[in-house]
């Protein structure tokens, strides 16, 4: 018989730490992406890419009023936060895109 894990009550503020400004990190990076392709002569103001920008602006602006997180859940409740900016970016869309794709899939496998 296996023992279930235990979950951490006293979880390493040290690795939240870390893994929270690996999030934000990445985020910020994601942004900073979005914001070059939408000021670049590339944008095309289209529904599906108002869609994607708002939704990634949106999604950074929430995490960034999220506060520090010092449990596990708080970490999680990053995570979910920024989720829909990950996975909005699709990688076959040429150009400026594969960079946004490519730092919203570093953001998706930070484990969110």
């Amino acid at each position: 018989m296996r023992d279930d894990p235990t979950p951490e009550t006293h979880p390493d503020p040290e690795r939240l730490a870390t893994h929270a400004a690996a999030i934000r990190a990445a985020a910020a990076e994601l942004l900073t992406r979005v914001h070059e392709w939408r000021n670049s002569p590339h944008w095309q103001d289209t529904p599906t890419n108002q869609h994607r920008y708002r939704t990634t602006v949106d999604a950074c602006a929430q995490l960034d009023a999220l506060p520090h997180p010092t449990t596990p859940d708080q970490l999680a409740a990053m995570a979910a936060t920024i989720r829909p900016a990950s996975t909005v970016w699709l990688p076959s869309r040429p150009g400026p895109q594969q960079a946004i794709h490519a730092a919203a899939e570093r953001l998706s496998t930070m484990g969110i």
